[in-house]
């Protein structure tokens, strides 16, 4: 085989290749988001000490 001739994958390859797909993007969601909620939280941390916590003259 050269690597001009396309390669032919039975259904079920392309199954798993679909299925390894969406796992993989559900993992990258679901890290962006963890990821965002850790700034958030972060942030209404930090806005909270601020106002809770003046700083002295």
């Amino acid at each position: 085989m050269t690597e001009y001739q396309p390669v032919i994958l039975t259904a079920a390859e392309i199954q798993n290749i679909e299925a390894r797909a969406h796992e993989m993007r559900a993992q990258a969601m679901a890290d962006a988001l963890r990821s965002l909620g850790r700034g958030l939280s972060f942030l209404f941390r930090k806005l909270s000490s601020l106002l809770l916590h003046p700083r002295a003259a």
